[in-house]
């Protein structure tokens, strides 16, 4: 599905993630640790084609991708790309739905409409028109989660999507992009809690070079 060849990544006064070589495959749940530092958040970022700041290839579905042709690496970041970030971005001065849907684009907002009492309910949220600033932390995660998944896409990006959360939420989150991967979906994960890795998942561990 993925292929990302890095020869060196430039950050600072120093390259990460030199000669690395990462695939991810349709289907499959991916974490990726290691120390901080290594570069797993800029390692998501390039599978995710939001950095094309290093040196490498990338191939998506068996065919070269030219990464610094910013309308290319839109089009399929577009497409088939969730993203759950560290700063989940929620916007405390909009209710529930405002917040999901602000990830849509124009020409499919009608349909997200029709399926945001659905993905509510995958989530473990229920009321749509709640204000977003009454929402707990796990509640706010899992809201994050929603507008990723409202986008159907093909692959979901998250990064530490566990962090700070006690363990009831941790799992929550967990069951919910466990099922999205039991659908079909693939899943690329930066995490720091091994308790949170199974037997059914590809550990991409990240050395410090």
């Amino acid at each position: 599905m993925i292929r990302v060849k890095i020869h060196k990544k430039p950050i600072e006064n120093r390259t990460i993630l030199n000669n690395s070589t990462i695939e991810i495959k349709e289907g499959s749940f991916n974490i990726i640790t290691g120390p901080s530092g290594v570069g797993k958040t800029s390692l998501l970022n390039i599978i995710g084609l939001l950095d094309n700041a290093f040196v490498g290839e990338y191939e998506f579905f068996g065919k070269k991708v030219e990464i610094k042709d910013n309308s290319i690496t839109t089009y399929i970041r577009r497409k088939y790309f969730g993203f759950i970030f560290q700063d989940s971005l929620i916007n405390v001065k909009q209710n529930v739905s405002r917040n999901i849907l602000c990830s849509v684009d124009s020409q499919n907002i009608i349909a997200a409409r029709e399926r945001i009492n659905d993905i509510l309910v995958s989530v473990g949220l229920s009321n749509i028109n709640n204000n977003v600033s009454f929402l707990s932390g796990g509640e706010k995660q899992r809201l994050a989660l929603a507008r990723a998944l409202i986008k159907k896409p093909s692959i979901l990006l998250a990064d530490e999507p566990t962090a700070s959360l006690d363990i009831k939420n941790k799992k929550l989150v967990m069951n919910i992009l466990s099922e999205y991967n039991n659908q079909g979906g693939t899943v690329v994960m930066v995490t720091h809690d091994l308790e949170l890795i199974d037997e059914n998942m590809t550990l991409i561990q990240l050395l410090n070079t």
